[in-house]
């Protein structure tokens, strides 16, 4: 069976992420959740890959540039996908992060079927499309 991505959501406690969790696994992704640098290293070499990172481009405790360019020199988390959550309107955010090591990235706060769309997308770019259409009917 073709096994979706593993997600990594790196970002602080905030109802939006809450929201964001709910709905990737009601999708049928698996997800886990990190709040801090440490915690967030510890998830992306337990999760089995494939692998999507999804991280706040504005987290408090984390300077996602360096965490990019560190991710991106780490052997074993190579095939992994980056994804930058960047706020909407912060001029020039979108090019930093893409600059950073992002395959792409998603305004935040999350409209969820773009992240949907984009979810969909990178999964199926990593050869693990989910079954079916990217919004089913409900």
């Amino acid at each position: 069976m073709n096994k979706g991505p593993i997600i990594v959501i790196v970002e602080e406690a905030c109802l939006s992420r809450n929201v964001l969790v709910k709905a990737l696994r009601a999708w049928g992704y698996d997800c886990a959740v990190a709040e801090s640098e440490e915690t967030a290293w510890a998830a992306l070499n337990a999760a089995a890959e494939p692998r999507i990172v999804l991280t706040d481009w504005h987290a408090d405790f984390l300077d996602c540039e360096e965490f990019f360019s560190r991710l991106r020199s780490d052997e074993s988390l190579r095939g992994a996908f980056v994804m930058g959550g960047v706020p909407r309107g912060a001029v020039g955010a979108i090019r930093r992060c893409i600059a950073a090591g992002a395959d792409d990235y998603v305004s935040r706060p999350y409209d969820l079927d773009d992240v949907r769309l984009r979810l969909h997308n990178a999964a199926k770019m990593m050869g693990r499309a989910p079954r079916g259409p990217v919004f089913p009917e409900e």
